[in-house]
């Protein structure tokens, strides 16, 4: 089979399925074009998400106090001593009493003197 030949059968298929062809191409052009306009229109940046650390939200009670504060801070990532902001105890990692802190509420401490220059006190219910 030549070239010739191949040619020859292709200009036979084509015009055999002229419609399908066309039909396909037009297909083809409008999800191109429906693709370039959603590209066109969703170029615009997400916003950025600012996390304020010294609000805590839905707790309306200290809430002010917190914000008001700077000084106080919010350890997320945990270290020895934990308190609630609800409260004015804190406890150390593993007291069953720290365990009871919902995780939204929960102030994280490296040392006991951060904890009570932040204005808590050592929980009385843990063993010190």
């Amino acid at each position: 089979m030549g070239l010739k030949s191949n040619y020859q059968y292709l200009k036979e298929w084509g015009i055999n399925n002229r419609q399908n062809l066309t039909t396909g191409a037009f297909l083809a052009l409008g999800f191109l074009i429906g693709l370039g306009i959603g590209l066109l229109v969703g170029t615009q940046k997400p916003s950025p998400i600012i996390i304020d650390k010294n609000v805590k939200v839905s707790l309306p009670g200290r809430q002010m106090e917190f914000s008001k504060n700077p000084e106080k801070t919010f350890n997320l990532l945990g270290s020895n001593f934990v308190a609630s902001i609800n409260g004015k105890a804190y406890y150390p990692k593993g007291c069953p009493s720290a365990n009871v802190i919902k995780e939204e509420n929960r102030v994280w401490f490296n040392s006991v003197q951060e904890a009570e220059l932040q204005g808590y006190a050592p929980a009385k219910n843990c063993s010190w």
